[in-house]
């Protein structure tokens, strides 16, 4: 995940104070003021730019950009610690 300076069409955005992605393809994205997300620091990019990278790592669907068919959500990175060897 990366934070978005400028907006350069990726297609998953994450809007990171609320843990929610949007999918700017989908028509009903442009409600969703992706580069109002921008100019708050908000926005984030994910690598790679697929839907599963931003479920992966604990984005949630946004309710306008993807209807109640979608997939689930697959098993998410949480609670990973490194390990120091020494």
């Amino acid at each position: 995940m990366y934070q978005i300076g400028e907006y350069e069409g990726q297609r998953y955005v994450g809007e990171s104070d609320r843990a929610v992605v949007h999918d700017t393809w989908h028509p009903e994205c442009e409600d969703c003021l992706v580069e109002d997300m921008v100019g708050r620091g908000v926005a984030v990019g994910f690598e790679p730019d697929d839907l599963e990278q931003a479920l992966w790592e604990g984005f949630e669907y946004c309710e306008y950009c993807f209807d109640r068919a979608s997939p689930v959500a697959p098993h998410r990175k949480v609670g990973l610690e490194r390990v120091s060897r020494g």
